[in-house]
This record gives C-alpha cells, sequence and structure tokens, in this order.
C-alpha cells in the first residue's frame, strides 16, 4: 500500500523601510526598502521524490551622489528557482537552476540638486 505524498511548504519574508524624517531633501537624507520570500516544497514516495524552492527578493534605495549632491535611486528584483526530481524505478536525478536578475540605477544629472524629484521611475514588482 502506497502512502500518499507529503508535501512541506515553508514561508519566510522580511520588510523593511526607512521612511524620511522631513519633507526637506538634505544630504543626509537616505530612504530604503527591502523585501524578500522564500519557499520551498517537498514530496517523497516509493517511485522517487524531489523538492522545489524559490526565493524572490526586492530592494530599492535614494542615494545622495557625493559629486553633485543630486538624488539617485537603486533598484534590484531578483527571481532565483531550484527543482530536483528523483525517479527510483529509472534511476535517475535531475535538477533544475533558474536565475533571474534585474538592476536599475538612477544617476544625478549633474547640473541637478539636492532637491530635485526627477527619478520618478522604477521596476515593477509583483
Amino acid at each position: 500500500m502506497s502512502k500518499a505524498p507529503e508535501t512541506h511548504y515553508h514561508y519566510c519574508g522580511v520588510i523593511e523601510r526607512v521612511p524620511s524624517s522631513s519633507s526637506k531633501r538634505s544630504s543626509q537624507f537616505s530612504e530604503s526598502t527591502q523585501v524578500e520570500k522564500k519557499v520551498r516544497a517537498s514530496y517523497k514516495d516509493e517511485y522517487g521524490g524531489g523538492w522545489s524552492k524559490f526565493t524572490e527578493s526586492y530592494k530599492a534605495q535614494e542615494y545622495v551622489d557625493k559629486k553633485t549632491g543630486g538624488m539617485g535611486y537603486k533598484q534590484e528584483a531578483k527571481y532565483t528557482s531550484t527543482d530536483k526530481y528523483v525517479d527510483n524505478e529509472q534511476g535517475y536525478t535531475t535538477e533544475y537552476h533558474t536565475q533571474v536578475k534585474i538592476q536599475k540605477s538612477v544617476y544625478p544629472n549633474k547640473s541637478s540638486t539636492s532637491k530635485s524629484k526627477n527619478n520618478k521611475d522604477s521596476i515593477g514588482y509583483y
């Protein structure tokens, strides 16, 4: 008699946000956002088994350019996936790895000031 496959799900997430304390942007201004989600699923039966895991992360940060004093913006979105399958009957193991990373940096123009608010574009994160 075969047992039903066991599936385990694990979730872990971290969100951090540091908002500006004033509406004026100065050389001390710093704002950052970070989100991360990790999921893992596994199963096993008499024919084999396997597991899958993936991680999604998103980071965003504003910064003051040291040369111009203007505001800049950095973003990064990353997706990593690993899948492993074991077939005991056929005697093989298959493993797949996928990684996607998107980075965007918006640097201030040489003529911009620390009060510039022109860097509004962002990476969509879903």
